[in-house]
């Protein structure tokens, strides 16, 4: 099984942050974030969601396990008034109740549990207020790197289970965050799926990002060795050009977002 790798934030920038940071804002819009509310990110990454929370005006602050991205979402935030803390999110540092809202983007999956993350992101919102979180459609909208799960499959036994691994997810097919959203009691359950354009300037700076190390698929890419990694290239490489000459690509990528509120009746 592929291990997902969370140690160079730069580099998840280029990996995935070029996709994020165009979803953030749809992701804030869905989730109905309004001025003033204090507002929780859980697992933030490099700090998209949270500044795009902090830029509808709300009291942002946002979380991740990661000392590295957290120190960078830091330094990449000019707004000094959003807070950014070191924590788990199935633990987290926080009272009961305290935000009017408490959002996740691309997180909730990673979770070794993401009942118990649900149910914590719950605790620390307060009756009548809304928790939201953004899957990734594995199956059927995660393009930019589909092109590489299904080489893999072919090629080798590890990729093909990479693969399976990924867009099993339950979390990632229709009404799986849902369903999720209320097993954890949530009320007024809202599904909707979004999309973000992950884009590139050539073959080149597409391949590169796997190269990166981060996440699962990098993780596995950057393992291979030899020919086997030279093997995998070709094809998808083959892929990407589509018998087009080489130069930008624009994939569109579909997510799972879910939002529901707290009861009010605990």
């Amino acid at each position: 099984m592929a291990a997902f790798v969370a140690t160079d934030p730069e580099a998840y920038e280029a990996y995935v942050g070029r996709g994020s940071q165009r979803l953030a804002p749809a992701f804030v819009r869905f989730a109905g974030v309004s001025a003033n509310e204090r507002v929780l990110d859980v697992g933030c990454g490099t700090g998209h969601l949270t500044r795009a929370i902090a830029a509808a005006s709300a009291r942002a602050t946002g979380i991740d396990l990661s000392q590295s991205y957290v120190d960078f979402a830091r330094r990449a935030t000019a707004d000094r008034m959003i807070t950014f803390d070191v924590g788990d999110a199935l633990d987290l540092p926080y009272a009961d109740g305290v935000f009017e809202r408490a959002l996740s983007m691309l997180a909730l999956d990673l979770l070794p549990d993401a009942a118990r993350g649900l149910r914590e992101f719950r605790r620390v919102t307060r009756p009548g207020g809304t928790v939201a979180a953004v899957v990734n459609d594995f199956r059927c909208g995660w393009t930019p790197f589909s092109l590489v799960w299904d080489a893999a499959a072919v090629l080798d036994a590890d990729g093909a289970a990479m693969r399976d691994e990924m867009v099993s997810k339950p979390l990632g097919w229709p009404g799986g965050l849902a369903r999720l959203f209320g097993v954890v009691g949530f009320a007024n359950v809202a599904e909707e799926q979004l999309r973000a354009i992950f884009e590139y300037r050539s073959f080149a700076d597409y391949w590169s990002s796997f190269l990166t190390g981060q996440g699962k698929t990098g993780s596995y890419v950057t393992k291979l060795e030899g020919e086997k990694r030279s093997e995998l290239e070709r094809h998808v490489k083959a892929a990407y050009l589509c018998g087009m000459a080489d130069g930008p690509r624009a994939f569109a990528t579909s997510f799972w977002a879910v939002r529901g509120e707290v009861p009010t009746q605990q």
